[in-house]
């Protein structure tokens, strides 16, 4: 079974252009959104690369490395951030796995809501991309990793901060021979990017299309014990213009009107991984949305004793080909020499993925997600009976 996780040996040395174009798509979600864009940064490319090598050559997931290991850089992304040559500490880390390009890596992390709201932080202006690509056959195949830091607060670092009486200050911030950075300047700098971006961030954002519409699993895992349920929908109030929100209500409407009541609502008060900080909402579904539709949100909050209410619809994906819904053991399925097309294997419950795959040879298949398939029918017919694919407990009869 093919799976991406989230958290070449001929590998892949990124410079400013490639790492430019890693985070193009990442920018344009962001600034769709309300959100200002990563300027990309070489020293934080550098560093987010070498991870990519580590995980890879050690067929690791995560944030952590091993001193002594061949790649070692750093044991945290702090400490790898440093020995790259950035001035600060204050980063933040995404890292996928098995992707296949830099925008499945970025839709892998967007699906999953703790690591969204890292790409989707009003703290951070900058960030540096790395990606390695090793053997297809190996557990982890490729990965890709984000690298997300601050210019504010790295020029806060370039300062000397002699000790005044009645201050606070911020131990090990940076880089080099600066001890301490006072707290009230670390604070007016994380503000100066806040109130560059939007006040109130939805997503998907109104209009969104190509929306993924599962959601797998991410680690810690928002939904313990689920492998598989819907695209997350979320809103973040920028705390540089807010001091208090008090969530009403949230809901979501398929494009008949009918309201998705299977979900579980996640805020800092019941988010058991305590992830979420009390600007943070988000709609869980429970049961994956479906292929090709548009979906309505209606959200309610009071902030700062003001009514907010958002009302916006976004679309998800539609597969190229035909699709196909398999909910039976037997199916039966009239095809036609060198047409692609989509097999959905609808789950019958959160733990439902397909784990085991079986198929004629002549058959090329490829997983647009743990439970569709995309199927190519040869050019030539190698066959006149057709072609058996078995997912699990089902089985799929292929008949020209």
């Amino acid at each position: 079974m093919f799976r991406f996780f989230l958290l070449f040996f001929l590998f892949v040395t990124l410079n400013a252009k490639a790492s430019e174009n890693i985070l193009a798509y990442l920018n344009a979600i962001r600034q769709n959104s309300g959100l200002i864009a990563f300027k990309p940064n070489a020293k934080l490319d550098k560093a987010a690369t070498a991870h990519a090598k580590y995980l890879l050559r050690h067929q690791k997931i995560g944030h952590y490395e091993r001193k002594g290991k061949q790649g070692f850089t750093g044991k945290s992304p702090s400490d790898r951030v440093l020995y790259a040559d950035y001035a600060s500490k204050a980063v933040m880390e995404n890292v996928s796995v098995n992707a296949k390009n830099p925008r499945h890596a970025v839709d892998i992390l967007f699906s999953a809501i703790y690591h969204r709201f890292v790409f989707l932080n009003f703290d951070k202006n900058e960030a540096g991309a790395g990606r390695a690509f090793g053997n297809k056959h190996k557990k982890i195949s490729s990965t890709f990793v984000y690298e997300l830091g601050s210019t504010t607060v790295s020029e806060l670092c370039k300062g000397q901060y002699p000790k005044m009486n009645g201050f606070f200050y911020i131990e090990n911030l940076c880089k080099g021979n600066i001890p301490e950075v006072p707290q009230i300047l670390f604070k007016e700098k994380k503000n100066e990017i806040r109130r560059a971006n939007g006040k109130i961030i939805l997503y998907p954002y109104p209009g969104a299309v190509d929306i993924p519409p599962a959601f797998y699993t991410e680690h810690p895992h928002p939904l313990p014990g689920s492998k598989v349920s819907g695209y997350p929908v979320s809103v973040q109030f920028n705390p540089a213009f807010y001091k208090r929100v008090k969530f009403k209500e949230f809901r979501l409407y398929d494009e008949k009107g009918k309201e998705v009541k299977h979900r579980k609502i996640l805020t800092h008060a019941n988010d058991r991984n305590h992830r979420f900080t009390k600007f943070e909402f988000a709609f869980m579904p429970l049961e994956r949305l479906s292929y090709g539709t548009t979906y309505k949100v209606e959200f309610k909050a009071i902030a700062d004793e003001k009514k907010i209410r958002k009302n916006w619809s976004f679309t998800t994906r539609r597969p190229e080909g035909m699709l196909y819904t398999v909910t039976k053991k037997n199916t039966t399925i009239k095809i036609k020499k060198g047409e692609k097309i989509i097999l959905y294997f609808n789950p019958e419950n959160s733990k439902d993925v397909i784990k085991r795959l079986r198929h004629t040879n002549a058959l090329h298949t490829e997983y647009l997600d743990q439970n569709t398939l995309l199927v190519n029918i040869p050019d030539k017919k190698s066959t006149s009976k057709g072609y058996l694919l078995k997912a699990d407990g089902k089985k799929v009869f292929l008949k020209f």
